[in-house]
């Protein structure tokens, strides 16, 4: 799934903007990550904003994937992309829930 982006209004400045997004069972094998994990999405917009709907189909395209297999490589991963069709600097910070008793959390900057 490919990221989409809308115009920034640009009606006044948007200093930050920011997207926190569920994030599902990726792994078929583990269940992991469980329920309560999820990714913010920061930056400074320029010319576009991430578009949500696109967002929510692009992290719901990792389910069961066997190129990005972790939640390290995914929160990388998310920033470069973001970065990408962006066009700013991102930082992409995940909060993984595990059903081992553990919370791992990542951050990235493109």
């Amino acid at each position: 799934m490919i990221l989409k982006t809308i115009d920034n209004p640009k009606i006044s400045k948007l200093t930050k903007q920011a997207h926190e997004v569920v994030i599902p069972p990726l792994c078929p094998k583990t269940g992991n990550p469980i329920t309560g994990s999820t990714l913010t999405i920061t930056y400074v917009p320029q010319e576009q904003l991430l578009e949500v709907y696109s967002l929510n189909e692009y992290i719901s395209s990792f389910i069961g994937s066997n190129d990005v297999r972790d939640i390290e490589l995914l929160t990388q991963v998310v920033a470069r992309d973001c970065h990408n069709v962006l066009g700013v600097n991102v930082t992409v910070t995940g909060k993984f829930i595990l059903n081992i008793g553990q919370t791992v959390i990542c951050e990235c900057q493109s």
